[in-house]
């Protein structure tokens, strides 16, 4: 696509006008894919995760994690779109605790891979990447201040697509001129040499006569 930044910048400015304009739609969203996410994650714990070390309790752990991952992310997506008004306050508090309590099980998991050779930087980013979306609920629970922080992410997604529709269109416009420029003597180029062919044909044709 040969204007990737125009349509990415037109894409993301009108994302961000209507983050600005319906941020209580975008809280609900964000709690539809956390509770999307929180199934897929305990899904993947239970088939992936739970092989990497035959240790009973870390086998335990993760299970419980997973099963609670599930039920989590099912009530997340699944009561707020059944009975909506204060639902979704009530599971975005839900995911909260469940954020909190499934790292801190992450972190417990981890301590067990101690002396067991697995790589376990990867489950404490994983781990603190939970901590950190809990923290983002946290902040936009309050629904004044969620509302806040959502149309500030708005604003900046917003002024990223303007700031890209004019990178496209400066961008375009450098390239236009610098094409006009690089045809101008090539023009002129051809003019001298016809005129000289034309010069050469005439005296050629004087000494025939």
């Amino acid at each position: 696509m040969k204007r990737w930044y125009l349509f990415s910048g037109i894409l993301a400015a009108l994302l961000g006008l209507l983050v600005i304009i319906f941020p209580a739609f975008w809280i609900k969203l964000v709690v539809v894919i956390l509770g999307l996410a929180a199934i897929a994650y305990g899904i993947y714990s239970l088939k992936i995760t739970k092989v990497i070390s035959d240790e009973l309790n870390y086998r335990r752990t993760i299970f419980i994690k997973s099963i609670v991952s599930i039920v989590a992310g099912l009530m997340a997506v699944l009561f707020p779109l059944a009975i909506g008004g204060a639902a979704w306050t009530a599971m975005i508090w839900l995911l909260i605790f469940y954020l909190l309590i499934s790292a801190a099980a992450g972190f417990y998991a981890a301590a067990l891979l101690k002396d067991s050779g697995v790589e376990r930087k990867r489950y404490i980013i994983e781990n603190l990447l939970l901590l950190a979306a809990a923290v983002v609920l946290i902040l936009i629970s309050p629904r004044s201040l969620g509302n806040a922080i959502i149309r500030l992410i708005g604003i900046v997604v917003l002024v990223a697509g303007l700031a890209l529709i004019l990178f496209d269109v400066f961008s375009a416009r450098g390239k236009v001129e610098v094409i006009i420029k690089d045809e101008r003597p090539v023009a002129e180029e051809e003019t001298v040499n016809h005129d000289g062919d034309a010069a050469v044909d005439s005296s050629s044709n004087d000494a025939d006569l």
